[in-house]
């Protein structure tokens, strides 16, 4: 039979564990919260980032959008039509033979020149459709990135409920060893 300062002692040695292990739950809680929180971080502040840029890159193509509407008239195949036929029009009187001495040639080659050009930038002007398209595109990705970052914040929120569960349960059985130390005195023995 065991002295009763040994069970004392014995007491004593579990109550304390049972209070150890009590600051053990609450301590591993917080630092699951923390440590969950803290690997989470960097890749919250990449999904931000990102779901900022794709907001800077939305308003530019908007303001982009909303400068071109008035030109969108320019893309038109009349006005396409019109810029082919000025520029038939300067190169045949580039080569016509009296014109250049009314009209100094390299002001008739300016001419063809700009005529060229502004053949060229009339078709390959980027059209409001594409714009439109390329907004739709983001607007996309803008809800993808959301997702992400739901997504995020519920793994962490899942994996500290989950840890917390684990420390309750861890707790709870420290408060049955501190409860079955207590209800174990030495003057309610046989």
């Amino acid at each position: 039979m065991t002295a009763p300062g040994g069970r004392v002692r014995r007491r004593r040695a579990l109550r304390r564990l049972g209070v150890t292990g009590l600051w053990l739950a609450a301590v591993l809680t917080v630092g699951a919260w923390l440590g969950v929180f803290l690997a989470l971080a960097p890749a919250r502040a990449a999904l931000n980032g990102a779901a900022q840029s794709l907001g800077t890159l939305d308003r530019q193509l908007a303001d982009a959008q909303a400068t071109l509407a008035p030109l969108d008239l320019l893309g038109r195949p009349e006005t396409q039509d019109a810029a082919r036929t000025l520029r038939t029009l300067a190169e045949a009187a580039q080569s016509t033979p009296l014109l250049d001495v009314f009209i100094p040639p390299a002001t008739l080659d300016a001419g063809v020149t700009l005529a060229r050009q502004w053949e060229t930038d009339l078709r390959d002007r980027p059209p409001l459709p594409t714009l439109t398209d390329a907004r739709r595109s983001l607007t996309e990705w803008q809800a993808r990135v959301q997702t992400l970052q739901r997504r995020l914040t519920g793994l962490g929120v899942a994996l500290g409920v989950l840890v917390t569960l684990l420390c309750v349960w861890f707790a709870a059985g420290q408060v049955a060893l501190i409860r079955l130390v207590g209800d174990a005195r030495p003057d309610r023995q046989p």
